[in-house]
Parts: structure tokens; sequence; C-alpha cells
């Protein structure tokens, strides 16, 4: 049932599907480096880096996260944030 309404709102427009390609493994690998050199350092997840590496790529601004370390990254990265 979820999977359906997913694919529904694909469909219509709603969700976009951002394939992972060279421009996005670079952008995943910049933003990896760039959370672990700082001092003290944002200890992000593998597929957190992911979404804000694709969310880059595609050219978003705005992001909804509750999770402290991926919100921590996406402050530095400039996204808005939301929740607020």
């Amino acid at each position: 049932m979820v999977l359906s309404q997913v694919d529904r709102d694909i469909a219509a427009g709603q969700i976009r599907v951002v394939e992972m390609d060279a421009q996005t493994e670079a952008e995943f690998n910049a933003i990896m480096a760039w959370c672990y050199r700082l001092v003290p350092p944002i200890p992000i997840r593998t597929f957190d880096t992911i979404h804000l590496a694709t969310a880059r790529v595609a050219g978003e601004t705005e992001l909804v996260a509750t999770d402290k370390r991926m919100r921590d990254a996406a402050k530095l990265l400039g996204f808005t944030l939301f929740p607020m």
C-alpha cells in the first residue's frame, strides 16, 4: 500500500527520483571528508550523506530532518531545515 502511494507520488511529480551518478558520488565524498575534518567532526552516517549529496546535486535548498548529525551537516551546507 505504501509503495503504491510512493509510485503515484513519483508519477505525479511530487517525488523526484535522482540517480546516483558520478556527480553525486563526488558530492558524497566531499561532504563526508568535510564533516570528518571538522573539529569536532560531525559523525554523519553514509545514507545521510547520500541524502545530502543527492539533494545538493538536485539543487534543493530545503530539507526535513530530525537527526542531529544530519541537521548539523545540512546546516553547515546551507540548507533551510524543517522542522525549525
